[in-house]
């Protein structure tokens, strides 16, 4: 049988971890290659028997259980459990009343998913660009998106931080639009108090396996604020036969799932935190910024580059981040790029085919723009000069993990010689000029 399970227990790091050789220049790396290896999701016993419990009750009361105790936990008023991330995005659009031809503003910035279920939903996504300190949908961009034809904004709450959903709020209250959250990132985020899902007029929500809350394979969660907009939802589904339904499988694993996803949510936090001292003291890395009022769910964690910092600021700074990657990885740290190309420069918003015949481009020729990447400084600043961690924060992430992680970041930050000897004689492509990449 195959297992995710460490074969040894990592040793505390020690202090002279930092001072050796970088792993990339022959040195021991400070994470060994034989035990790199993290489990994500924790299967228990209570997993396993959930699991088989369910199988004597009606599979879809297994379901409906699951959404329900969910939707208690978020404080949505009407749910509606879905077999993706991407279908429950679609309702929530629906539901909050967005029709073939409408326009709906997103962000350059997230997965390729959001834009996907406004074309789903016969609408066409048009694309606004970020914030330079969170990397959320920027209230002001939103509002220059806005059109007559505009029906909805839907901010992302991207690697698990709120977008500024007061602001854009207020954007939708003042031209009369939908504000539609796409929270596949965010379980159990927070602004100002209340769980990401719970805000909007609609919301969206993967529950897939590599979540922060997972479900037993794929699933996703609509959220809608009212019972006009859940009603929409429902009889589209019904009105054309679309099979959206959870499996009871995936209910019954996300069942159990739920009931330590507080013990999840503060390991992660505490996690983030210890990871944010350490950066802080070498300069070159920065933590996620996290303005006042918003609970960041850690579903990924970006890291600042600030080449100028240690004496690296005439190098491009994207030079700086592909080298410093190489470095990271090679001392066993998984850091990655996640994403590399604003969402409109992707093929499919290029082409526009939609489902064949540019439909739904066709519907609304004016919305149907040619992006370069140019349009989105802000998201081209942020793709050149910060680099991810994903699943590196969760339960069960051993304390002597983080701390070596810790350690590498501390080790590269110390060796501006190494990485401006590595950047000099090479060509750099800025990350938006090569293939496109999604993870």
């Amino acid at each position: 049988m195959n297992t995710d399970f460490p074969r040894a227990p990592l040793p505390l790091p020690r202090a002279e971890d930092v001072t050796e050789e970088l792993a990339a220049l022959d040195g021991p790396p400070v994470v060994p290659a034989g035990l790199r290896r993290t489990a994500f999701p924790v299967i228990t016993k209570e997993d396993v028997f959930k699991l088989l419990l369910s199988t004597r009750v009606d599979p879809a009361k297994v379901v409906e259980d699951f959404a329900e105790a969910y939707r208690e936990h978020v404080g949505a008023a009407h749910a509606i459990p879905t077999a993706s991330g991407t279908s429950s995005l679609h309702l929530a659009l629906v539901g909050a009343g967005v029709r073939p031809g409408d326009e709906v503003v997103v962000p350059a910035f997230t997965f390729i998913a959001t834009a996907q279920a406004v074309v789903a939903a016969g609408a066409i996504p048009v694309f606004a660009d970020i914030e330079p300190d969170t990397y959320c949908l920027d209230p002001a961009a939103a509002e220059r998106a806005v059109t007559e034809r505009t029906r909805a904004i839907m901010p992302v709450h991207v690697h698990g931080l709120p977008a500024d959903l007061t602001a854009l709020r207020a954007v939708a209250d003042r031209h009369g639009l939908a504000l539609v959250e796409d929270a596949s990132h965010a379980h159990s985020a927070r602004f100002e108090g209340r769980v990401a899902g719970s805000i909007g007029d609609a919301a969206g929500q993967s529950l897939m396996a590599d979540k922060n809350f997972p479900v037993g394979g794929e699933g996703g969660i609509a959220f809608f604020a009212s019972a006009d907009a859940h009603a929409r939802a429902v009889e589209y589904v019904e009105r054309h036969g679309i099979d959206y339904g959870m499996s009871w499988i995936a209910a019954a694993f996300g069942a159990s799932q739920l009931e330590r996803l507080p013990y999840y949510d503060e390991v992660r936090a505490r996690n983030a935190a210890r990871l944010a001292e350490v950066l802080g003291d070498t300069g070159l890395f920065s933590a996620p910024h996290v303005p006042e009022g918003r609970t960041h769910a850690y579903n990924m964690y970006r890291i600042g580059l600030h080449p100028d910092a240690v004496g690296l600021g005439d190098l491009p700074v994207h030079a700086v981040k592909e080298v410093v990657h190489e470095l990271l990885v090679a001392e066993g740290v998984p850091a990655r790029e996640w994403q590399n190309t604003p969402i409109p420069c992707h093929l499919p918003f290029r082409r526009r085919e939609g489902f064949g015949g540019g439909y739904p481009f066709t519907l609304n020729p004016a919305a149907a723009r040619d992006y370069a990447p140019e349009d989105f400084p802000v998201t081209l600043q942020m793709l050149s000069s910060t680099l991810v961690l994903c699943r590196e924060l969760r339960s069960p992430v051993e304390y002597e993990r983080l701390e070596r992680y810790g350690h590498a970041f501390a080790k590269v930050a110390r060796r501006p010689d190494a990485i401006r000897k590595l950047v000099g004689g090479r060509e750099f492509p800025l990350p938006h000029e090569k293939a496109a990449r999604l993870g």
